[in-house]
């Protein structure tokens, strides 16, 4: 792929092909949104930043660069998210991960420059940023970062100051029949008063996730969070899934829930979904979440 070829976020990636283009790349970015959207761009621009000869400010493909890129083995290209830090915690990216990638920064770099992607910058906790931010006021020679967020009220503003900042239209949401099936379960057990491991039994399929869990948690809380405010609201207008008519049981269930216990359940919702972004474990948020409501 390349900056041209992003299927979303083209205007952000025409602006960055034209300051790549005019020799004017400044040290640090941070973009803004959700992990596959804030991805591509970010490699995409690292590749380009990265590449022996760019065509319109843009990656050719073709180099030894672009190849190296693309095959995951760029000596020059430095990456940290949650799962790589070293020394961190298990919910957050700590000041020794960041003094590691300091380290690296300050190697002469097999080619013109080192670029750093930093992704989940949002879990880099205070120290961290703080530590981060001798290297965005003074860059190792001509070293770029690229940071990437899911928001920019976990970063600390002298941190965002410091950096070019882009917020990007987010990935659109697929029609996940699994994960509405899913809702809908969980929400019929809660509803019935179903008992804790009933809950969490139906939880099964995220609570032993393996590829992206937390994604997944998130994308399935943000989801009970609609239908519990339809629920509340008005059960005949549902935004998750189909209407009360292709649904007969929703209206009796909301019904059955109550509305009382419907206002404490979003709120528990909201808890959880605060806390996997903030990188707390996946299965003790979910358990938690099954004895709440």
């Amino acid at each position: 792929m390349s900056l041209r070829a992003l299927e979303r976020n083209n205007a952000a990636g025409l602006q960055l092909q034209h300051l790549i283009g005019s020799g004017k790349v400044v040290h640090a970015f941070l973009f803004l949104g959700d992990k596959e959207s804030r991805l591509a761009i970010g490699k995409e621009l690292a590749k380009a930043i990265l590449c022996e000869d760019p065509r319109e400010g843009d990656s050719c493909g073709a180099c030894v660069s672009c190849r190296k890129f693309d095959h995951g083995n760029h000596e020059d290209f430095l990456y940290l998210d949650l799962e790589t830090a070293a020394g961190s915690a298990k919910t957050q990216i700590g000041v020794e991960a960041v003094d590691q990638l300091q380290q690296q920064l300050k190697l002469k770099p097999f080619g013109k420059r080192h670029v750093a992607l930093l992704e989940e910058a949002h879990l880099l906790n205070t120290a961290a940023q703080n530590k981060l931010l001798k290297t965005l006021e003074e860059p190792a020679g001509d070293s770029v970062l690229i940071l990437l967020a899911d928001r920019k009220d976990a970063l600390l503003p002298t941190v965002v100051s410091r950096c070019s900042t882009y917020y990007l239209e987010d990935s659109p949401s697929d029609a996940d029949e699994d994960m509405t099936a899913l809702v809908r379960d969980f929400f019929a057990l809660c509803a019935g008063k179903a008992l804790f491991y009933r809950k969490r039994d139906c939880l099964k399929p995220l609570l032993e996730e393996k590829n992206e869990p937390r994604e997944k948690a998130a994308a399935f809380l943000e989801s009970l969070e609609l239908l519990l405010r339809d629920a509340l609201v008005s059960p005949y207008e549902a935004q998750i899934g189909p209407s009360a008519s292709e649904w007969p049981a929703f209206e009796e269930l909301c019904a059955q829930y109550g509305p009382e216990a419907l206002s404490r359940a979003i709120p528990a919702v909201e808890e959880a979904s605060r806390s996997i972004k903030l990188g707390y474990n996946t299965g003790y948020t979910l358990k938690k979440l099954c004895l709440t409501i």
